[in-house]
């Protein structure tokens, strides 16, 4: 039993901030599945990009690697990358041990991983050690995706197995979850980011922190990763200068699996939140909402069955925005590319813009009939009026889900909608008098073909 009054208060205050776009929650309070909700189109069958949740992955696989004997925290990383070290590797890159590397203290100023690309080696490990350190390795915490793709790089080091292959019977089995994980160019898991999770999944992986392993984990590692390692007083949002334990953010109670644009898995004493979503403007304001709102409501027991009719009619009816329909008849036909345009979107930087381009908007009897063409390849899609419609795309070979909405402004232009339900992502175009134009309501930070939105 929760207090659904207080959970109907967390949703309208969602709600009303337009930048906040929720897809997924589900709680459990010592174990038990208290609250589960999914915003239309994304169902709980749905692996969306976790983005930097990843991280914890990776570190949980690093803590296999070390409770078999494999390395230990104190080693030297350059120890367990032969054939990969630098003849002039610095003083400091050298010093760098796997705590530092799990921890991200290892005295870069900046995050690596955008040196790393520019160098264009395959050998991401050799460039990452040529990186010397600018401060003393330990003496302070830098968001760094290139120590947690080293740490991913040091397990498949010492085991010789791909990340995926290494947790499947250790972690995923016993848990009966099967994560997917994006790759780079040379197959190898990015560690940094790249799973693909069910909200499900995801919770289990928490609740395994929680409990402290559950049998699952090694004995003692659960605790290992919520420490404060280092002190992040210098990060920009209060919620981010609580600490950084072994690839999780410390939160202001328990600890905290975070990815970009608000994936979550918050892990307190009694609770485990778990969230995916699109926040177009920083994750502040929504985790304020959750430790103002949310948990208070879960762990409550109030009792008020008026108010817990209202809440199930509330989950049952959650979708994400889509555009309502003035019932303008078109066609609408856009030659040539689309315009960016990001006022289509709130607060959302643009990049990673698909090509799309000599795009046909027709309207099908009760439903809708979209054509365009990207990469020099056209496609077709249909759906009907009034709703989200779930399909698919065939990019390359590769089956891309998606679900599509449209509908119709009073100026006699048209919105369409178009969610890529394998990520937190979506695109709308608007067609119509000032001509055609497009924005991602929140930006792949990788992803520029739409081959990448595939299922994995």
């Amino acid at each position: 039993m929760i207090d659904a009054r207080g959970v109907l208060a967390f949703l309208a205050a969602v709600e009303a901030e337009r930048c906040l776009n929720p897809h997924s929650l589900l709680v459990k309070r010592h174990g038990e599945t208290v609250l589960e909700a999914y915003w239309a189109p994304y169902t709980p069958d749905d692996r969306p990009l976790l983005y930097s949740v990843s991280k914890t992955f990776t570190a949980t696989a690093m803590g296999f690697a070390l409770a078999e004997g494999r390395l230990a925290l104190g080693d030297r990383v350059v120890d367990h990358l032969a054939g990969s070290v630098p003849t002039d590797v610095s003083e400091r890159a050298a010093e760098q041990t796997v705590h530092h590397v799990l921890s991200m203290s290892t005295g870069h100023d900046t995050d690596t991983l955008d040196s790393l690309t520019a160098r264009g080696d395959a050998d991401f490990a050799a460039s990452y050690l040529a990186i010397a350190p600018q401060q003393p390795v330990g003496s302070r915490h830098v968001y760094n995706n290139g120590a947690s793709w080293l740490a991913g790089e040091l397990v498949r080091r010492v085991t010789g197995e791909s990340l995926l292959a290494y947790l499947r019977p250790r972690l995923f089995a016993p848990l009966g979850i099967a994560p997917t994980w994006d790759v780079d160019s040379s197959g190898r898991e990015l560690g940094f980011s790249g799973v693909h999770a069910t909200t499900r999944e995801l919770a289990a992986l928490a609740e395994s922190y929680r409990t402290g392993g559950a049998g699952v984990l090694p004995d003692g590692w659960a605790a290992q990763v919520g420490t404060r390692h280092v002190a992040t007083d210098a990060a920009e949002s209060a919620e981010w200068r609580h600490g950084y334990g072994y690839q999780v953010w410390i939160s202001r109670e328990g600890y905290r699996l975070d990815g970009a644009y608000g994936q979550y898995a918050l892990v307190l004493d009694d609770l485990t939140i778990t969230i995916t979503s699109a926040q177009a403007a920083g994750s502040q304001p929504l985790l304020d909402l959750v430790w103002a709102n949310l948990i208070p409501a879960v762990r409550s027991s109030r009792s008020d069955p008026e108010a817990d009719a209202r809440l199930a009619t509330r989950l049952a009816s959650l979708e994400l925005r889509r555009p309502k329909d003035a019932g303008i008849a078109g066609p609408w036909v856009q030659h040539g590319p689309l315009a960016n345009w990001p006022a289509l979107a709130v607060g959302a930087e643009q990049i990673n813009l698909p090509d799309v381009r000599d795009v046909t908007l027709v309207r099908d009897g009760a439903g809708w009939a979209l054509r365009f063409t990207t990469a020099g390849v056209t496609y077709d899609l249909n759906a009907p009026s009034g709703r989200w419609h779930r399909t698919t795309l065939a990019v390359d070979g590769v089956t891309v889900p998606l679900a599509m909405a449209v509908g119709t402004l009073s100026t006699g232009a048209a919105r369409v909608h178009l969610c890529f339900t394998a990520t937190c992502h979506v695109l709308r175009l608007e067609l119509g008098p000032r001509g055609g134009h497009d924005a991602w309501e929140t930006s792949p930070l990788s992803y520029a073909s739409l081959r990448q939105f595939g299922s994995s």
